[in-house]
């Protein structure tokens, strides 16, 4: 059977010895393990829109929780439709910028690799919402949500390139020796940069600072807190997960992952609560949980060399 891809055509029959697309070179149990862990890292869509929903005032409740709806149908419509190919695509076009082939992914049956491109797919489709997730919190109470919707579709080649620069085949920073296990620059970076400037182009919200600068009360701190945990979970697997398989010794280094992220996340935790003890006006839930979730976030890299 001939395989080809951009660079060499192989006649082979075993799927284990044919080169492929790295993104593909998936047997059976690292599939499983992927999978799994997408199924997981979608959670944490819950978890964001309980957060940012705890965060607002009562009234922007049910817009935040749409906004990570939208996330995902909007989000995640496009990356099916040119994102994923973008990143990964295994066509002859394909150069350092950007990848091309894969539009609209849809392996047939008869496809050899139809289970590990499925596979693929889900878990980078996983990480795509998640980038445009962090941008909905800094655009909490300040965005029309028909324009957010606008955003949302649009930002999928906002993330989908430079993801393909650093996880592609055909990526220049990859190619160059640049290494991103876990998503700190493609996922974290990408997406804290489109927050920073939607957060600038918006400006404050209105009324903000009409009386004073002191923090405005969070709608309910319950639910921020429940958000909380809910990421705390999803970020074990998008870890833990970020291994890409666990044959090998691979799996050896998913467990450790998930012991470095835990080990992060309560030290960020016990500084949040050092900041929260000191808090004359009572317990500061805020510095609770951004001592976490900023925790995993530095870990989100290092925890996987």
């Amino acid at each position: 059977m001939e395989v080809e891809n951009n660079e060499t055509t192989i006649v082979n029959t075993s799927v284990s010895e044919v080169h492929v697309v790295s993104a593909y070179n998936l047997n059976q149990e690292d599939s499983n393990w992927i999978v799994t862990n997408s199924f997981i890292i979608f959670t944490m869509q819950t978890g964001f829109g309980m957060l940012e929903s705890g965060c607002v005032s009562l009234k922007n409740e049910v817009n935040i929780m749409m906004k990570n709806v939208v996330d995902i149908v909007l989000g995640g419509l496009t990356y099916w439709a040119f994102g994923f190919a973008m990143s990964f695509g295994s066509d002859r076009l394909n150069n350092p910028f950007i990848g091309m082939g894969e539009f609209l992914m849809d392996p047939s049956l008869d496809d050899q690799f139809m289970g590990p491109k499925c596979a693929a797919f889900l878990f980078q489709l996983s990480f795509a919402t998640t980038s445009t997730t962090i941008v909905s919190g800094a655009m909490a109470e300040r965005c029309n949500f028909k324009a957010y919707c606008l955003f949302s579709f649009l930002n999928t080649i906002v993330y989908c390139v430079p993801a393909g620069w650093i996880w592609g085949d055909q990526g220049f920073l990859k190619n160059m020796g640049a290494v991103d296990i876990a998503g700190s620059g493609a996922v974290h970076l990408v997406g804290g940069s489109s927050a920073l400037a939607c957060a600038i182009m918006l400006g404050p919200r209105l009324g903000r600072y009409d009386n004073g600068i002191d923090p405005l009360p969070l709608g309910s701190p319950v639910n921020a807190i429940m958000g909380l945990f809910v990421l705390w979970w999803g970020w074990l697997a998008f870890n833990s997960g970020s291994t890409y398989g666990v044959s090998g010794q691979r799996w050896q280094y998913a467990a450790r992952a998930a012991v470095s992220t835990m080990l992060a996340s309560m030290g960020g935790g016990l500084i949040g609560l050092g900041f929260s003890l000191s808090n004359r006006n009572g317990i500061d839930i805020l510095s609770q949980i951004n001592g976490i979730l900023g925790a995993l976030v530095a870990i989100t890299e290092p925890g996987r060399q």
